[in-house]
Protein backbone atom coordinates (compact mmCIF):
# COMPACT_ATOMS: atom_id res chain seq x y z
CA UNK A 1 0.00 0.00 0.00
CA UNK A 2 2.96 2.28 0.94
CA UNK A 3 4.17 1.78 -2.82
CA UNK A 4 0.84 2.89 -4.38
CA UNK A 5 -0.16 5.72 -1.76
CA UNK A 6 0.79 9.69 -2.42
CA UNK A 7 4.53 10.19 -1.16
CA UNK A 8 5.70 14.17 0.21
CA UNK A 9 9.21 14.15 -0.97
CA UNK A 10 11.80 17.09 -0.49
CA UNK A 11 14.83 16.52 -3.39
CA UNK A 12 17.96 17.91 -2.43
CA UNK A 13 19.27 19.78 -5.75
CA UNK A 14 21.64 22.01 -4.06
CA UNK A 15 24.71 20.85 -5.96
CA UNK A 16 23.00 21.09 -9.25
CA UNK A 17 24.86 24.18 -11.28
CA UNK A 18 23.75 23.05 -14.63
CA UNK A 19 25.42 20.60 -17.28
CA UNK A 20 24.88 17.49 -17.21
CA UNK A 21 23.38 17.21 -13.49
CA UNK A 22 20.76 19.64 -14.14
CA UNK A 23 19.79 17.47 -17.30
CA UNK A 24 19.34 14.37 -15.33
CA UNK A 25 17.36 16.12 -12.33
CA UNK A 26 15.54 18.31 -14.70
CA UNK A 27 14.06 15.17 -16.49
CA UNK A 28 13.84 13.11 -13.92
CA UNK A 29 11.71 15.30 -11.86
CA UNK A 30 9.73 15.78 -15.15
CA UNK A 31 9.19 12.09 -15.17
CA UNK A 32 8.04 11.97 -11.58
CA UNK A 33 4.10 10.50 -10.21
CA UNK A 34 1.95 13.13 -10.53
CA UNK A 35 -0.05 12.17 -7.57
CA UNK A 36 3.23 13.00 -5.05
CA UNK A 37 3.37 16.48 -3.53
CA UNK A 38 7.29 17.06 -4.83
CA UNK A 39 9.61 19.89 -3.14
CA UNK A 40 13.03 20.66 -4.61
CA UNK A 41 15.71 22.76 -3.19
CA UNK A 42 17.97 24.61 -5.37
CA UNK A 43 20.53 27.48 -5.25
CA UNK A 44 18.66 31.19 -6.71
CA UNK A 45 19.66 31.76 -9.68
CA UNK A 46 19.05 27.97 -10.86
CA UNK A 47 16.58 27.53 -13.28
CA UNK A 48 15.13 24.08 -14.51
CA UNK A 49 11.97 23.51 -16.06
CA UNK A 50 9.96 21.35 -14.03
CA UNK A 51 6.31 20.53 -13.69
CA UNK A 52 4.25 23.34 -12.11
CA UNK A 53 2.84 21.28 -9.39
CA UNK A 54 6.19 21.04 -7.84
CA UNK A 55 7.11 23.83 -5.22
CA UNK A 56 10.90 25.10 -5.55
CA UNK A 57 12.13 26.27 -2.75
CA UNK A 58 15.44 28.84 -3.22
CA UNK A 59 17.80 28.84 -0.95
CA UNK A 60 20.99 31.00 -0.64
CA UNK A 61 24.18 31.39 1.52
CA UNK A 62 26.57 28.77 2.30
CA UNK A 63 26.43 25.45 0.82
CA UNK A 64 26.95 23.81 3.96
CA UNK A 65 24.41 25.75 6.08
CA UNK A 66 21.94 25.18 3.55
CA UNK A 67 22.84 21.54 3.20
CA UNK A 68 22.67 20.50 6.66
CA UNK A 69 20.56 23.35 8.77
CA UNK A 70 17.43 24.55 6.17
CA UNK A 71 17.37 21.01 4.06
CA UNK A 72 16.60 19.32 7.50
CA UNK A 73 14.38 22.24 8.50
CA UNK A 74 12.22 22.13 5.59
CA UNK A 75 12.30 18.31 6.20
CA UNK A 76 10.20 18.92 9.29
CA UNK A 77 8.17 21.60 8.13
CA UNK A 78 6.69 20.16 5.42
CA UNK A 79 6.25 16.33 7.15
CA UNK A 80 8.42 14.87 4.30
CA UNK A 81 8.01 11.54 3.80
CA UNK A 82 11.90 11.04 2.31
CA UNK A 83 14.41 13.30 1.10
CA UNK A 84 16.03 12.25 -2.77
CA UNK A 85 19.66 13.84 -2.57
CA UNK A 86 20.16 13.93 -6.52
CA UNK A 87 24.15 13.46 -5.73
CA UNK A 88 25.73 11.24 -2.96
CA UNK A 89 27.35 15.07 -1.56
CA UNK A 90 23.92 15.27 0.45
CA UNK A 91 22.77 16.59 3.68
CA UNK A 92 24.50 14.41 6.49
CA UNK A 93 22.45 15.46 10.05
CA UNK A 94 19.99 13.58 11.23
CA UNK A 95 16.58 13.48 9.50
CA UNK A 96 13.21 13.08 9.90
CA UNK A 97 12.50 10.74 7.41
CA UNK A 98 14.19 8.65 5.31
CA UNK A 99 17.23 9.84 2.40
CA UNK A 100 17.93 8.27 -0.86
CA UNK A 101 20.71 8.96 -2.86
CA UNK A 102 21.70 9.07 -6.48
CA UNK A 103 25.06 7.77 -7.87
CA UNK A 104 26.13 8.90 -11.23
CA UNK A 105 29.68 7.71 -11.24
CA UNK A 106 32.42 7.17 -8.95
CA UNK A 107 34.84 8.59 -11.92
CA UNK A 108 37.19 10.27 -9.48
CA UNK A 109 37.73 7.28 -7.64
CA UNK A 110 38.26 5.39 -10.99
CA UNK A 111 40.19 7.86 -12.86
CA UNK A 112 41.78 9.90 -10.45
CA UNK A 113 43.80 11.68 -12.74
CA UNK A 114 41.12 13.42 -14.38
CA UNK A 115 40.60 15.37 -11.12
CA UNK A 116 42.21 17.95 -8.92
CA UNK A 117 43.45 16.65 -5.49
CA UNK A 118 41.12 19.40 -3.77
CA UNK A 119 37.96 17.99 -5.90
CA UNK A 120 39.02 13.88 -4.85
CA UNK A 121 39.18 15.06 -1.03
CA UNK A 122 35.80 16.73 -1.10
CA UNK A 123 34.29 13.76 -3.22
CA UNK A 124 36.08 11.45 -1.26
CA UNK A 125 34.53 13.10 2.27
CA UNK A 126 31.32 13.73 0.83
CA UNK A 127 30.26 11.08 -1.21
CA UNK A 128 31.84 8.51 1.90
CA UNK A 129 29.62 9.80 4.04
CA UNK A 130 26.61 10.23 2.17
CA UNK A 131 27.06 6.32 1.59
CA UNK A 132 26.97 5.63 5.02
CA UNK A 133 24.03 7.51 5.98
CA UNK A 134 21.45 6.74 2.96
CA UNK A 135 19.12 4.46 3.72
CA UNK A 136 18.83 3.43 -0.10
CA UNK A 137 21.24 4.46 -2.80
CA UNK A 138 20.14 4.16 -6.80
CA UNK A 139 23.15 4.15 -9.34
CA UNK A 140 21.61 5.32 -13.26
CA UNK A 141 23.47 2.15 -14.53
CA UNK A 142 24.33 -1.53 -13.65
CA UNK A 143 28.42 -0.53 -14.42
CA UNK A 144 28.07 1.86 -11.31
CA UNK A 145 26.73 0.00 -9.42
CA UNK A 146 29.42 -2.62 -10.14
CA UNK A 147 31.91 0.02 -9.53
CA UNK A 148 30.40 1.14 -6.65
CA UNK A 149 30.90 -2.09 -4.81
CA UNK A 150 34.21 -2.65 -6.45
CA UNK A 151 35.65 0.27 -4.65
CA UNK A 152 33.37 -0.01 -1.16
CA UNK A 153 32.75 -3.73 -0.95
CA UNK A 154 31.34 -2.73 2.53
CA UNK A 155 28.18 -1.72 0.81
CA UNK A 156 26.98 -4.97 -0.58
CA UNK A 157 24.47 -4.84 3.15
CA UNK A 158 23.39 -1.72 1.45
CA UNK A 159 20.27 -1.31 -0.40
CA UNK A 160 21.31 0.03 -3.59
CA UNK A 161 19.15 -0.35 -7.10
CA UNK A 162 19.66 0.54 -10.89
CA UNK A 163 17.85 3.09 -12.36
CA UNK A 164 19.24 3.73 -16.24
CA UNK A 165 18.42 7.43 -17.73
CA UNK A 166 15.60 8.29 -20.25
CA UNK A 167 16.42 9.51 -23.81
CA UNK A 168 13.23 10.95 -24.73
CA UNK A 169 13.54 14.45 -24.29
CA UNK A 170 15.72 14.90 -27.36
CA UNK A 171 12.23 13.96 -29.20
CA UNK A 172 11.87 17.20 -31.16
CA UNK A 173 15.04 18.71 -30.97
CA UNK A 174 15.20 20.73 -34.22
CA UNK A 175 18.72 20.47 -36.23
CA UNK A 176 20.75 23.33 -37.91
CA UNK A 177 18.77 25.09 -40.63
CA UNK A 178 21.05 25.14 -43.83
CA UNK A 179 21.98 29.12 -43.42
CA UNK A 180 23.64 27.56 -40.23
CA UNK A 181 25.63 24.88 -41.69
CA UNK A 182 23.43 22.01 -41.45
CA UNK A 183 20.98 20.86 -44.38
CA UNK A 184 22.88 18.66 -46.27
CA UNK A 185 26.24 19.39 -45.16
CA UNK A 186 27.32 16.71 -43.10
CA UNK A 187 29.52 16.90 -39.68
CA UNK A 188 30.87 15.06 -36.77
CA UNK A 189 30.46 15.87 -33.33
CA UNK A 190 32.43 15.72 -30.01
CA UNK A 191 32.60 16.92 -26.36
CA UNK A 192 35.55 18.50 -25.14
CA UNK A 193 34.29 19.23 -21.72
CA UNK A 194 36.04 16.66 -19.55
CA UNK A 195 39.56 14.82 -19.95
CA UNK A 196 37.40 11.65 -20.73
CA UNK A 197 36.35 12.65 -23.47
CA UNK A 198 39.69 12.56 -25.02
CA UNK A 199 39.44 15.01 -27.48
CA UNK A 200 43.29 14.25 -28.75
CA UNK A 201 42.76 10.97 -29.58
CA UNK A 202 39.79 13.02 -31.72
CA UNK A 203 41.99 14.85 -33.31
CA UNK A 204 44.43 11.69 -33.88
CA UNK A 205 42.20 9.71 -35.12
CA UNK A 206 41.56 12.90 -37.70
CA UNK A 207 44.80 12.91 -38.75
CA UNK A 208 44.90 9.87 -39.48
CA UNK A 209 41.60 9.33 -41.73
CA UNK A 210 43.06 12.52 -43.85
CA UNK A 211 46.52 11.14 -44.26
CA UNK A 212 45.26 7.90 -45.65
CA UNK A 213 42.24 9.67 -47.74
CA UNK A 214 39.40 8.43 -45.56
CA UNK A 215 37.70 11.75 -46.40
CA UNK A 216 36.78 12.28 -42.86
CA UNK A 217 33.92 14.67 -42.21
CA UNK A 218 33.80 18.09 -40.54
CA UNK A 219 34.33 17.45 -37.33
CA UNK A 220 32.53 20.26 -34.93
CA UNK A 221 33.98 20.13 -30.90
CA UNK A 222 31.56 21.57 -28.49
CA UNK A 223 31.76 22.38 -25.14
CA UNK A 224 35.36 23.41 -24.12
CA UNK A 225 36.44 26.07 -21.85
CA UNK A 226 38.40 28.96 -23.14
CA UNK A 227 41.33 28.15 -21.86
CA UNK A 228 41.26 24.80 -23.64
CA UNK A 229 39.92 26.28 -27.14
CA UNK A 230 43.07 27.91 -28.39
CA UNK A 231 45.25 24.65 -27.21
CA UNK A 232 42.66 22.45 -29.22
CA UNK A 233 42.61 24.58 -32.23
CA UNK A 234 46.45 25.11 -32.35
CA UNK A 235 46.57 20.75 -31.53
CA UNK A 236 43.97 20.97 -34.62
CA UNK A 237 46.49 23.13 -37.23
CA UNK A 238 49.54 21.33 -36.27
CA UNK A 239 47.72 17.87 -37.12
CA UNK A 240 47.03 19.67 -40.71
CA UNK A 241 43.08 20.24 -39.69
CA UNK A 242 41.99 23.54 -39.14
CA UNK A 243 40.01 23.44 -42.64
CA UNK A 244 38.24 20.61 -41.16
CA UNK A 245 37.66 21.08 -37.49
CA UNK A 246 35.50 24.05 -35.55
CA UNK A 247 36.15 24.17 -31.77
CA UNK A 248 33.05 26.06 -29.82
CA UNK A 249 32.55 26.68 -26.43
CA UNK A 250 30.07 25.35 -23.88
CA UNK A 251 26.70 26.22 -26.39
CA UNK A 252 23.22 27.75 -24.47
CA UNK A 253 20.73 24.88 -24.19
CA UNK A 254 18.70 25.50 -27.34
CA UNK A 255 21.96 26.16 -29.54
CA UNK A 256 23.56 22.68 -27.94
CA UNK A 257 20.07 20.83 -29.42
CA UNK A 258 20.18 22.70 -32.74
CA UNK A 259 24.08 21.41 -32.99
CA UNK A 260 23.69 18.25 -31.68
CA UNK A 261 20.32 17.06 -33.72
CA UNK A 262 22.30 18.67 -36.66
CA UNK A 263 25.00 15.87 -36.49
CA UNK A 264 25.27 12.84 -39.23
CA UNK A 265 27.47 10.98 -36.36
CA UNK A 266 28.55 11.24 -32.78
CA UNK A 267 31.73 10.68 -31.92
CA UNK A 268 31.90 9.53 -28.04
CA UNK A 269 35.66 7.87 -27.29
CA UNK A 270 35.00 7.95 -23.57
CA UNK A 271 37.31 6.13 -21.45
CA UNK A 272 35.07 6.49 -18.50
CA UNK A 273 31.34 6.60 -18.55
CA UNK A 274 28.50 5.94 -15.64
CA UNK A 275 26.19 6.16 -17.97
CA UNK A 276 27.37 7.81 -21.70
CA UNK A 277 23.73 9.73 -22.07
CA UNK A 278 24.89 11.60 -25.21
CA UNK A 279 25.60 8.23 -26.73
CA UNK A 280 22.27 7.00 -25.96
CA UNK A 281 20.78 10.47 -27.33
CA UNK A 282 22.29 10.24 -30.48
CA UNK A 283 20.90 6.72 -30.73
CA UNK A 284 17.38 8.26 -30.21
CA UNK A 285 17.60 10.82 -32.50
CA UNK A 286 18.45 7.98 -35.17
CA UNK A 287 22.49 9.44 -35.57
CA UNK A 288 25.33 7.20 -36.46
CA UNK A 289 27.32 6.80 -32.91
CA UNK A 290 30.98 5.81 -32.37
CA UNK A 291 31.83 4.10 -28.72
CA UNK A 292 34.52 2.75 -26.98
CA UNK A 293 34.10 -0.40 -25.55
CA UNK A 294 33.50 0.95 -22.34
CA UNK A 295 30.89 -1.12 -19.65
CA UNK A 296 28.65 2.00 -19.43
CA UNK A 297 28.51 2.15 -23.35
CA UNK A 298 27.64 -1.61 -24.24
CA UNK A 299 25.43 -1.57 -21.39
CA UNK A 300 23.46 1.63 -22.57
CA UNK A 301 23.86 1.17 -26.51
CA UNK A 302 23.01 -2.33 -26.56
CA UNK A 303 25.58 -3.51 -29.17
CA UNK A 304 23.30 -1.46 -31.94
CA UNK A 305 26.54 1.54 -31.74
CA UNK A 306 29.77 1.69 -34.01
CA UNK A 307 32.47 0.09 -30.83
CA UNK A 308 35.84 0.92 -31.65
CA UNK A 309 38.27 -2.75 -31.08
CA UNK A 310 40.64 -0.51 -28.97
CA UNK A 311 41.32 2.29 -26.91
CA UNK A 312 43.58 4.58 -29.37
CA UNK A 313 43.03 6.61 -32.36
CA UNK A 314 43.52 4.15 -35.23
CA UNK A 315 40.71 2.13 -33.44
CA UNK A 316 38.79 5.64 -33.31
CA UNK A 317 39.72 5.85 -36.89
CA UNK A 318 38.97 2.23 -38.31
CA UNK A 319 35.41 2.88 -36.52
CA UNK A 320 34.53 5.95 -38.44
CA UNK A 321 33.98 4.83 -42.05
CA UNK A 322 32.17 1.76 -40.32
CA UNK A 323 29.37 4.71 -38.18
CA UNK A 324 29.46 6.27 -41.67
CA UNK A 325 28.30 3.16 -43.78
CA UNK A 326 25.41 1.98 -41.04
CA UNK A 327 21.83 1.61 -43.17
CA UNK A 328 18.43 3.48 -42.08
CA UNK A 329 17.78 0.51 -40.92
CA UNK A 330 20.35 0.08 -38.73
CA UNK A 331 19.81 3.13 -37.74
CA UNK A 332 16.37 2.20 -37.14
CA UNK A 333 17.06 -0.28 -34.73
CA UNK A 334 18.95 1.98 -32.58
CA UNK A 335 16.41 4.12 -32.29
CA UNK A 336 13.99 1.48 -31.23
CA UNK A 337 16.28 0.21 -28.33
CA UNK A 338 16.62 3.87 -27.55
CA UNK A 339 12.99 4.56 -27.29
CA UNK A 340 13.38 2.00 -24.18
CA UNK A 341 14.70 4.46 -22.11
CA UNK A 342 12.27 6.78 -20.61
CA UNK A 343 12.26 9.11 -17.80
CA UNK A 344 9.20 8.22 -16.42
CA UNK A 345 10.67 4.76 -16.19
CA UNK A 346 13.54 6.36 -14.39
CA UNK A 347 11.33 8.31 -12.09
CA UNK A 348 9.41 4.79 -11.41
CA UNK A 349 12.48 3.28 -10.72
CA UNK A 350 13.82 5.66 -8.30
CA UNK A 351 10.32 6.54 -6.59
CA UNK A 352 10.18 2.66 -6.11
CA UNK A 353 13.48 2.87 -4.10
CA UNK A 354 12.51 5.73 -2.39
CA UNK A 355 8.88 4.04 -1.20
CA UNK A 356 10.50 0.79 0.05
CA UNK A 357 12.38 2.71 2.27
CA UNK A 358 9.01 3.78 4.22
CA UNK A 359 7.89 0.26 4.41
Amino acid sequence: ARYRAAVRVLVNALPVRGTSLGVVTENLLGGWDEADDVHVVLRPGVELELPERMTVHPVGGQRVVAMERTVPELCRRLGADAMLGVTPATTIGPLPCPRVIISLDVRHEMRPHQFSYRTRLLRGVSYGIGYRRADAIVTISHRTREDLLRVHPWLRRQTITVAQLGADHVVGWPALGAAEGGGDGEYALAFGQWGNKNVGLVLDAWAILQREGGDPPPLVIVGLPEADRSRVQADAAARGLSKVVTVRPWLEADEFRRQFAGASLVVFPSDYEGFGLPALEAMRLGIAVVVTPDPALFEVTGGLATVMDGWDAPALARAIPLARRQSAADLARGVQHASQFTWRRTAADVRATLAATLA
